[in-house]
Formats: structure tokens, sequence, C-alpha cells
């Protein structure tokens, strides 16, 4: 039987553009669950939110106001449980309803830090209350419970270190052991573990050394050393050949199961995603359209996908489409300014199918996740039943 490991419900993030006075709207009203082993993918094009929703999750999000609403439920590793608690409870006077079973609401005291106002729509935020908090209790989690593969392999490695002492530190740091010929072998295992067979070689290198292929594979390792319960990886395929990024998603495939672990996979590339994703999330203009199972996704009736899941699945070109140099298909037009408060469906504008009265009920009101089948849900109005 599974368990939940984590549940995201109605994440909001906001920022405020100083030009124009008013706020970007990245993500509104996100939410996603995983089970334990399973593999979640949260695809869109760039700019839907993809990437701030795993930062909100692992409480990386400094600017302003940032996260603004939701709730963040995760399950702990039992050694964890209790330090988190207690960063929890910390400083509030009142009680918080911060548990559901066995996880924990990683966002517990938001509420008392944001305000909204109407007219004119005002976000009000107590940023430093808010960080100091949340800080709390990601130290708990971030790195030993929930961990990330960045997107940016460049930044995400410091090009004066040499990788063996980057794997060094993150090991020492979660493990809490200074035997440096112990934490040495635990690098070298690590490396090892993502397909490195010359770990000893590389362990010597500097980042600037590292193929991006290479450099994606040390930051797995990383992120692998605390054994975490969640993995994120955020567009691990980027900049790589097609047969390297299928090397790369069997390698996430592979410790995932070696390691008890789920992983939430993040891409713009419905195609890559489908190859692992047990459960698909799609995501435009900072809401999610659609999720349900894989088949339902990627393989089900075309009359049974929202109609932007149906223009990213056919984008992407067949073998023998590529064998015979045909064009790609694209989705025609932009995604809106999240600037603009959308009233009505924020695809309409590139839809195909909004006609008639369908039409002008995709112009007013903006549709909830309507429920197709059990489990899958479509944020469209022509599955309103």
């Amino acid at each position: 039987m599974s368990r939940q490991i984590a549940a995201l419900e109605h994440l909001k993030v906001y920022f405020y553009d100083q030009g124009d006075r008013r706020f970007i709207r990245a993500v509104e009203d996100v939410g996603l669950t995983v089970e334990q082993k399973q593999v979640v993918g949260l695809v869109g094009e760039s700019g839907c939110g993809k990437t701030i929703t795993a930062l909100s999750m692992m409480g990386l999000i400094d600017g302003e106001p940032g996260v603004v609403g939701g709730r963040f439920f995760f399950r702990p590793k039992e050694e964890d449980r209790r330090a988190l608690i207690f960063a929890i409870m910390r400083g509030n006077r009142k009680k918080y309803d911060c548990r559901k079973g066995e996880l924990f609401d990683l966002f517990c005291g938001l509420d008392d830090c944001v305000r909204f106002d109407a007219d004119p729509f005002t976000v009000i935020k107590d940023p430093e209350k808010w960080l100091r908090k949340n800080g709390r209790i990601m130290e708990q989690m971030r790195g030993r419970n929930i961990s990330m593969v960045f997107q940016n392999t460049r930044e995400a490695l410091n090009p004066f270190v040499t990788v063996g002492s980057q794997l060094v530190r993150a090991v020492q740091c979660l493990e809490n052991d200074k035997n440096r010929a112990a934490l040495a072998a635990r690098a070298e295992e690590l490396l090892l573990s993502v397909r490195i067979f010359n770990p000893g070689y590389v362990m010597n290198m500097y980042p600037d050394a590292l193929s991006i292929g290479m450099s994606q594979r040390v930051l797995i390792a990383i992120a692998l050393a605390s054994r975490p319960g969640l993995l994120i990886a955020d567009e691990p395929t980027t900049g790589l050949d097609t047969t390297n990024k299928h090397r790369i998603i069997d390698l996430l495939g592979e410790n995932m199961e070696r390691g008890n672990m789920s992983l939430v996979i993040i891409s713009h590339n419905i195609g890559i995603v489908r190859t692992i994703a047990d459960r698909i999330y799609v995501m435009y203009a900072g809401l999610i359209v659609e999720h349900g199972n894989k088949k339902e996704i990627v393989t089900g009736r075309k009359n049974a996908r929202h109609p932007y899941t149906e223009a990213l699945v056919s984008s992407v070109p067949t073998d023998a489409d590529i064998k015979r140099g045909k064009k790609l298909k694209v989705i025609e037009g932009v995604v809106p300014d999240n600037k603009m408060e959308t009233e009505g469906c924020p695809f309409l504008p590139r839809c195909r199918y909004a006609k008639g009265g369908i039409r002008r009920k995709c112009r007013t009101r903006r549709p909830e996740l309507f429920e197709v089948t059990s489990g899958h849900r479509i944020r469209c109005w022509l599955f309103a039943g």
C-alpha cells in the first residue's frame, strides 16, 4: 500500500514589478501530491511557474513578497520528526493545525505573515518574520529530507573547489562525520552510484573541466548524499544530446528504486517526462491545467485532454518525423502576461476549441479542475459535464 510523502495545496507565489507597479502572479493555486516511490512529472513551457513551484517547496524563494499562500505537507524521516515539530512550534503562542497524519505543514505560520487588500489589490507581507520562521523549519528538511538537482549546473557547482571537496563537504554536513577517509569513501560511492566509474580521478577535477553530462551526474550525487525521501530534478536534461538525456533519466529512475525515494521531475519536454513519470501535472501560466496518470495524459483519447496538453503532446516528433525531416509542430500564440489578472481561461487566445457559447464562458470565468475520470482532472469548460 502506497503512502503519501508530500502534498502541496493552493500554492500562491507573487512578485512585485517596481517599474509597472503591478504584482506578477508567478504561481496561482497550484497543488500536487507525491506518493512514496512515485515519479511525478511537472511539465509546461518556460515561464509557466514550474521552477518557482520547486523552489517554493525547497524554501528557496527570497524575492518579495514570494510565497503568499498555500500549505506544503511533508512526511519527514523518523529521526528528524522531533526536531521538525520543535521548529514548527518554536515561538508560536497559538496552536496551529500543522499536521495531517504523518505529514507536517512546512508552510506553517504563513497566514500570520500575509494580508491581502482588495481595492487596489495589494499584498502586505512581513518577509523577515516569514523567512525566519520558514528557515528554521526548512533547516530540518532541506538536504536531509528533500533535495534538489538545479537546472544550471555551472551555477550550482563552485568553480574554485574540486568535485571531491564539494562532495565531501555535503556528506560531512549531512552525516556529521569527521573521519576524512570515511567521508572520501562515501563520496566515491556516491559517484559510482551515478555511473561515474573513475571516481578517484573525477574527485580531483574542477567543475569547469567537466562536461554538462558529468556535471549533472555530480549534482545528482550531491543531492543523493542524504538519502532524501523526495528528490526534485529541475530540467535535468538541459543541454544534453538525446542519448545522454535518456541516460540521465534512467539514472534517476535507478537511484529512486535503490533509495526508496520519490521523484518530482520538471521539464518543458513532455516526451522526456513520459518515459519515467507515473503521474503528470501540466502547468500553464502559473496554473495546473491538467493532471492524471501517464496513460491518461500522454496516450489517452484526444477528446479527453486539455487543449494545451494536446498541443504539447503533438509537438513531440516521432522517430518517423525525425527521419523524414518533418517540420516540428508549434503552439500558436504567446503565453499571457501574468501581471494581468485574467478573468477567464488563460489559454483562450491560443485555443482552437473555444467557439460559440463555450468561448463566451471562457472569456469571463476561469474554469476549475473538473474530474473527467477518477484521479484525472482538467481545467477546461469543455469538460464541465
